[in-house]
């Protein structure tokens, strides 16, 4: 009965001595857990200050980013400026060359023959129209007579009263005509773009009669506007000192 009394106690002890050490290492555990806790909230908070800096720093390079590519586009847009501008200083340039070549040929030139070539190579490479015709007065200055043509109806325009239609009217008043829109079939002038009068010494002496320009052009430029007024000035003169030259050598 004492052995059985003893082996009791000593079982329940044995299980309270268990148990305690259960519990010893249970709190352990549970210590060593917090602390790896602890320690993982301490590293989530340093990963939350470098991913917090990182966001700053990839913020403030994406704002360099956005600058760079603000510069790039003003840096295109000045480029293309520059290049507008320089492209138009080339056709200036190219026009002005076309303009002063085109009044030397016509004061260099000495036959009647050559001074109506150029006007209409002017007419043709630089104006742009292969539909032209050169008008002269007649001798008591009541008409224009055909003297040289491309593209038309000779027979309708041999002979041109002044004040008739729009070629006599700009005869008669020496004032130039120029179409504000592209000229059709339809039209009374058989399409007239533009007409400019010949003058030597303030008097008319004959006018360039341009109809349709040619497919790829849709109307006059400024550039062309320059070329019928350097001819409006240099045609007539020429045509006259050719004919003087004809003249004389006859």
């Amino acid at each position: 009965m004492e052995r059985d009394l003893e082996n009791e106690a000593g079982y329940v002890q044995k299980v309270r001595d268990d148990t305690r050490r259960y519990m010893s290492d249970l709190l352990t555990e549970i210590e060593s857990i917090r602390q790896k806790l602890v320690e993982t909230l301490e590293h989530n908070g340093h990963l939350r200050k470098q991913v917090s800096f990182l966001e700053s720093e990839l913020a403030v390079h994406r704002e360099k980013q956005d600058t760079l590519h603000k510069e790039l586009s003003d840096i295109e847009e000045t480029k293309r400026r520059y290049l507008e501008q320089y492209l138009q200083v080339e056709e200036q340039n190219n026009n002005l060359a076309n303009l002063y070549v085109a009044s030397h040929r016509l004061h260099q030139a000495l036959s009647r023959d050559e001074v109506l070539s150029i006007i209409h190579e002017i007419l043709i490479n630089l104006v742009g129209s292969e539909e032209i015709a050169v008008f002269e007065s007649n001798s008591d200055d009541t008409a224009m007579l055909l003297v040289s043509s491309l593209g038309i109806d000779d027979a309708r325009y041999r002979s041109v009263q002044l004040g008739d239609g729009l070629i006599g009217k700009v005869a008669q008043s020496g004032e130039a005509y120029i179409s504000e829109r592209p000229p059709t079939d339809g039209d009374g002038d058989g399409g007239l773009t533009a007409c400019i009068p010949l003058k030597l010494n303030g008097k008319v002496t004959g006018v360039i009669a341009v109809f349709r320009l040619l497919g790829h052009k849709s109307a006059l430029k400024d550039v062309d506007h320059e070329l019928l007024d350097l001819l409006a000035t240099h045609a007539g003169t020429a045509l006259y000192c050719s004919r003087l030259c004809a003249e004389a050598a006859a």
